[in-house]
């Protein structure tokens, strides 16, 4: 199997990446607007203009995939984000947020003060 190197950069911010353009392109996966770890990156170098299996190997792991087949649903669009982010959580590499209520924002912790000792 073949990737080419535009098909998995141009797919992977829209499954909830970010890009940063180093002296590779670093794409980093965010998850309620934070960085959850997980990242994988492409050469500039035109002798990677496509992916093939042991790139596509190495690719799999850093995103934390199973197969080759479930990088290339994400890569080729069948795996949406949200897909991608459940297949995460199943692993265990993703935890929700604790959800507050607007009632514990608002309310300010109360501090108890020691009572002296006679």
């Amino acid at each position: 199997m073949q990737i080419d190197r535009r098909q998995i950069e141009s797919s992977l911010p829209r499954k909830g990446f970010t890009k940063e353009d180093t002296h590779h392109r670093y794409f980093y996966h965010e998850y309620d607007g934070k960085r959850t770890g997980i990242y994988t990156y492409t050469s500039h170098g035109s002798s990677f203009k496509t992916y093939g299996d042991p790139l596509l190997r190495s690719m799999k792991g850093q995103l934390r995939l199973d197969t080759v087949s479930q990088l290339s649903d994400l890569l080729l669009c069948p795996m949406s984000g949200d897909d991608y982010s459940e297949h995460l959580k199943s692993k265990g590499l993703l935890t929700e947020a604790p959800a507050t209520t607007s009632e514990e924002k608002r309310q300010p912790k109360r501090r108890t003060r020691r009572r002296k000792r006679r």
